[in-house]
């Protein structure tokens, strides 16, 4: 939750230093803050659910085969 908090306060600055310069960027701002809110969501959801080990263990394996050949 610390990430998000600061991720939170990352936006928050940008979004300042673009509505200081004027236009209608802000916006965009908000859609990338909800893309990464998503994101964030998703990778919370794998960690929480232990789906995280058995997709290391996989890309692991993955890349023994490869290396192996």
């Amino acid at each position: 939750m610390q990430n998000l908090i600061l991720l939170k306060e990352i936006v928050e600055q940008r979004i300042r230093m673009r509505t200081s310069r004027g236009g209608d960027e802000g916006q965009t701002v908000f859609e990338y803050l909800g893309i990464i809110v998503i994101i964030v969501l998703i990778i919370g959801a794998i960690v929480g659910s232990g789906l995280a080990a058995s997709i290391a263990n996989a890309i692991t394996q993955a890349l023994a085969d490869i290396t192996a050949h």
